[in-house]
């Protein structure tokens, strides 16, 4: 066996012991677009929301929405997407991997 046949079968093992998610972090006015209008721009992206926080502080919302789904690129077009929906609003996003239990067969060769 060949030492890229071992990475590759590696990798395959790997992929299916994670998953990617993705956090956004909105701060918008009390003006700035509601929360349909952001739901609307997660719905064309086919990203799947698992969570999603709102606080409100002073005359500003701060969203946190944590969606999976997607990928990396698809999160960066997502983010692009919220931003132009208003020039004022702030957005971040975190790209988070998260692992499940391993699986007896995930051994990992030098």
């Amino acid at each position: 066996m060949t030492t890229q046949t071992i990475l590759s079968q590696d990798a395959s093992a790997l992929d299916q012991q994670f998953r990617m998610t993705h956090t956004f972090h909105l701060s918008l006015g009390a003006s700035q677009p509601a929360a349909g209008q952001l739901e609307s721009t997660l719905k064309n992206s086919n990203a799947r929301v698992e969570k999603w926080l709102i606080l409100r502080r002073g005359g500003y919302y701060e969203h946190s929405i944590t969606v999976g789904g997607i990928g990396e690129a698809s999160a960066r077009a997502l983010r692009k997407a919220l931003a132009s929906l208003n020039r004022e609003i702030k957005v971040h996003v975190e790209h988070m991997l998260h692992f499940d239990s391993p699986s007896p067969e995930l051994r990992f060769h030098a």
